[in-house]
């Protein structure tokens, strides 16, 4: 990170306790002290210790590169604190739930998804903070309507079929982020032209129910209508 010019620091909380596999004995201290001052631990108390990094302190090891025998010493310490392993080369896995959240090992994942891989088997909640859409965005537009001098295309229920279907399907079947358009896109849509529409969405997720999917579906109208779509005005 240093040689890629990434500030660290207590200021970014990116906190390096050394440059060698050693130094992780540092890291699982640091959450020792955690579970003591803030859980009230009793020091010693190796099981509730556990418990409480497995289920407060999110923290995982990522292994980038080959993995030699004190890697693997360290590595199997770490699980112990309820901190599984996330390599990117081929090691032996260790998939059986336990000692950790979800799995203790997983191997041979590659660097595009290991970062989301890691989130994953850790069981980490990410909150979107800022969505990427080129539009103001908010529940204040929620209700906003768009006049018909403002329109530029329209999907209307009314007058051609319109629908929205959300299925959940294993984890390792849905690509997350991705977005399939079948069929022209807004760019090649006449304007003043209306055109049918279906949206389908594919979730997955360790804890996912069938339950849930009509919860999420219902979710497609928030997300649609707090986007300040009038800004696409035919003019």
């Amino acid at each position: 990170m240093k040689e890629a010019d990434v500030q660290i620091g207590w200021p970014t909380r990116l906190v390096s306790f050394g440059p060698d596999i050693s130094a992780a004995v540092f890291a699982v201290g640091f959450a020792t002290r955690a579970a003591l001052s803030f859980g009230g631990i009793e020091p010693g108390d190796y099981r509730k210790l556990l418990i409480y990094n497995k289920d407060r302190i999110f923290a995982f090891v990522m292994a980038l590169g080959e993995v030699t025998d004190e890697w693997y010493a360290n590595a199997a310490g770490a699980i112990n604190f309820g901190f599984p392993t996330i390599a990117d080369s081929d090691i032996p896995q260790v998939l059986p739930t336990g000692i950790c959240t979800y799995e203790h090992v997983v191997s041979n994942v590659s660097h595009k998804e290991i970062v989301s891989k890691a989130i994953e088997v850790r069981g980490l909640k990410v909150t979107v903070s800022e969505i990427p859409v080129p539009v103001p965005y908010g529940p204040a537009f929620e209700g906003e309507r768009v006049r018909k001098e403002d329109l530029y295309a329209e999907a209307r229920g009314e007058v051609n079929p319109v629908c929205e279907w959300t299925t959940s399907k294993p984890m390792n079947e849905v690509e997350d982020g991705k977005v399939e358009v079948i069929g022209p896109d807004l760019d090649d849509i006449p304007e003043g032209s209306q055109f049918p529409l279906s949206i389908v969405a594919e979730v997955a997720g360790r804890q996912m129910q069938e339950d849930f999917e009509p919860i999420l579906e219902r979710q497609i109208h928030y997300v649609i209508n707090y986007g300040l779509f009038s800004k696409f005005s035919s003019k």
